[in-house]
């Protein structure tokens, strides 16, 4: 009797990391960007809070069910379109 090979999933811890490693700079940036009223700063805390917020929804959901909310290859278009948000965000700053 061979044993089924278990399902690759996401670690919730380390989604919890990365999501504080996003979204604390989020938050910063969000707040920077409305005291000095720089929309590049906005938009980037934005894509980033965004994507921290996926993050620990998912690493919420692995925890309590044991497979991902959103599955890994939804989950990495979504986190290359925050990124190209976030990087459009730095283009306006620096501009």
């Amino acid at each position: 009797m061979q044993e089924q090979p278990r399902p690759r999933v996401p670690s919730p811890n380390a989604n919890l990391v990365i999501a504080a490693l996003l979204g604390i700079p989020g938050i910063l940036n969000i707040y920077s960007g409305i005291v000095r009223q720089l929309p590049g700063d906005i938009i980037s805390g934005l894509a980033a809070l965004v994507y921290a917020v996926l993050l620990v929804r998912d690493a919420v959901h692995i925890k309590k069910t044991g497979v991902p909310a959103i599955p890994q290859a939804k989950m990495l278009l979504i986190g290359f379109g925050c990124l190209a948000v976030y990087l459009i965000g730095i283009l306006i700053k620096h501009s």
